[in-house]
C-alpha cells in the first residue's frame, strides 16, 4: 500500500503530467503499427465527397427523382431541385458546408440542360450558379469559396465537348483556353476541372483531339499537363491542402493505370503500392489532409475499396467488423477524421448498391474498458489507492479527448498512462504481470487513434 504523505504526493504530481495534455503541446505519431479499424453504417442516401466536419454531399431519392442534399449528425437534409429542373445532385463540399454540383432539365425537342448550382453554409435550397450560364457542372468548392468544374453546350450533339473552369472572386477563369489554346482548338478537345484546394491549386483532366487523355493542374496563371517521361497521370481526381494529387496513371514498368500520387511541391510522382498488391488495375478518388488515399481496386474477386496509408495499402474489408455482410467496391471520400464513404453491397442481397460510411471504430468503449481493469487491480489489493487514483484520472482526461475527436490530446494522456504504469512496474508497486496488459492495452488503443 502507498504510504499516505508519499501516495498524495504521487497522485498530485502524476495529475500535474495529466493537466499538460491540456496544452497538446506534440502531434501523435503518425506511424501506423496495426491496422486501423472502422465501424460502418449504410446511408440511405448517395454520398461523394465528405468534409473534415463529416458533412457529406450527396442526393437522395425523393420517388424516382434525385433531390440535392447534405447529410449531417445521422440524417439527410433535401436542398431541393432548382425551379423547373427535374433532377439536381451534389459533388462538392467545402469545410463551412458550402455545396456545389448540377442540376438536369429535359427540355423540348432534342436539347437537355445541365446547370451548375451551389448552395452557401445553412441553406436549405441549392439555387443555379448562373454566372457559369445554364450548360454547366461544378464538382468542388473550397474553403475560399472558389469553384470548379467544366462548362458544356450538352445539345446532344456530336462532339459534345466540356471546357474546364475555375469561378473565383466574382470571375471566371477560362482553364480550357490554357490546355487548349485557341489557335489549335478542336471540337473534339475536352477538359474538366475536379478539384480546388483552398491554396487555389486546381486539378482535372484534359484530352485534347489526337493526344492522350492527362491530368493537369492549374496554379499561379499556368496549366501543365501531368507528365513526366514515361510517368503520367491519366486524371487528376484529388487535391489536398499540402499538395498532394492523386488519381490514376502509370510509372515505369507499369503494365496497367494504377493508382498514383503527384506532389506538387517537390513536382514528382508516386506509387501508391496498389501494383503490388495483385491488384490488376486500381483508381485513386479522394486525398486527406493526412496524405490517406481511397479509391477502388480491381482483384480476381472483384471490386473492392482500398485505403492507402502510412505506405500501406488495406482492403477495407479487411477493416470491417466481422460477419457484416458487407462487400465495398468503392470508396468515394476520406476526410481528416478518417471518415470514409463508398459504395458496396450486401452478401444478402448482391445485385442491390448500397452506400456506407466508415468512421474509425471508437476508442472511448476500449479506455472505459481499461479504466474498469485498474479499478479491478485496485479492489483485488493488487495496487494502491493514490496511484489508482492518479492512473483513472489519465485515462478519463483521454476519454473526454476521445469522445470529442480532440486524439493529440487523447493519445497524449495515454502516453503519460504508459509512462506512469511503467515507473509502477520498475519500483516495484505493480507486478509485470498486472502491469503489462494495462501498457499492451493502452498502446493497442493509442495505435487506433493515430491510424
Amino acid at each position: 500500500m502507498d504510504r499516505a504523505v508519499g501516495g498524495r504526493q504521487r497522485t498530485f504530481a502524476a495529475l500535474a503530467l495529466v493537466a499538460l495534455v491540456l496544452a497538446a503541446a506534440a502531434p501523435p505519431a503518425s506511424a501506423q503499427s496495426s491496422p486501423p479499424r472502422y465501424s460502418i453504417v449504410e446511408l440511405s442516401g448517395v454520398p461523394q465527397r465528405l468534409n473534415d466536419n463529416g458533412q457529406i454531399a450527396g442526393w437522395v431519392f425523393v420517388g424516382a427523382d434525385a433531390h440535392a442534399a447534405i447529410y449531417s449528425g445521422g440524417g439527410w437534409q433535401d436542398l431541393g431541385v432548382p425551379a423547373g429542373d427535374q433532377l439536381s445532385a451534389l459533388f462538392g463540399i467545402n469545410s463551412a458546408g458550402a455545396v456545389v454540383g448540377y442540376s438536369f432539365a429535359s427540355l423540348p425537342g432534342p436539347d437537355n440542360r445541365w446547370q451548375a448550382i451551389w448552395a452557401p453554409a445553412g441553406a436549405t435550397s441549392v439555387q443555379a450558379l448562373s454566372v457559369l450560364a445554364p450548360d454547366s457542372f461544378a464538382y468542388a468548392i473550397n474553403d475560399s469559396g472558389a469553384i470548379v468544374g467544366c462548362l458544356n453546350r450538352y445539345d446532344d450533339a456530336f462532339p459534345d465537348p466540356h471546357r474546364a473552369f475555375l469561378y473565383a472572386n466574382g470571375g471566371v477563369t477560362d482553364l480550357h483556353g490554357l490546355l487548349s489554346p485557341p489557335a489549335t482548338q478542336s471540337p473534339f478537345d475536352f477538359t474538366c476541372g475536379r478539384d480546388v484546394n483552398d491554396a487555389g491549386v486546381v486539378v482535372g483532366e484534359v484530352e485534347l483531339s489526337g493526344s492522350a487523355r492527362r491530368g493537369f493542374l492549374y496554379r499561379d496563371g499556368l496549366a501543365s499537363r501531368l507528365e513526366q517521361g514515361t510517368s503520367y497521370l491519366v486524371n487528376a481526381k484529388a487535391i489536398s491542402n499540402p499538395g498532394r494529387v492523386v488519381g490514376e496513371g502509370r510509372l515505369l514498368g507499369f503494365t496497367a493505370d494504377h493508382a498514383l500520387a503527384f506532389d506538387v511541391a517537390s513536382g514528382t510522382f508516386s506509387s501508391l503500392g496498389l501494383e503490388a498488391t495483385g491488384a490488376y488495375n486500381s483508381r485513386a478518388n479522394d486525398v486527406n489532409s493526412r496524405g490517406d488515399v481511397v479509391g477502388m481496386m480491381f482483384l480476381g474477386v472483384g471490386e473492392h475499396a482500398f485505403l492507402a496509408s502510412s505506405g500501406q495499402v488495406f482492403d477495407l474489408n479487411d477493416l470491417i467488423p466481422a460477419g457484416s455482410e458487407w462487400v465495398l467496391q468503392e470508396a468515394y471520400s476520406i476526410n481528416g477524421r478518417g471518415q470514409i464513404v463508398g459504395k458496396g453491397y450486401l452478401t444478402s442481397s448482391p445485385s442491390v448498391t448500397r452506400y456506407f460510411l466508415m468512421d474509425a471504430a471508437a476508442p472511448a468503449p476500449s479506455i472505459s474498458g481499461l479504466i474498469a481493469q485498474v479499478r479491478a487491480l485496485h479492489a483485488a489489493g493488487f495496487l494502491g489507492r493514490g496511484n489508482a487514483t492518479a492512473l483513472i484520472a489519465m485515462l478519463h482526461t483521454a476519454e473526454r479527448f476521445a469522445r470529442h475527436d480532440c486524439w493529440r490530446g487523447a493519445v497524449r494522456a495515454l502516453e503519460i498512462f504508459v509512462r506512469h504504469v511503467d515507473v509502477l512496474i520498475r519500483t516495484g508497486r505493480l507486478s509485470p504481470n498486472n502491469g503489462q496488459p494495462l501498457i499492451a492495452e493502452a498502446h493497442r488503443i493509442i495505435d487506433l487513434l493515430t491510424s
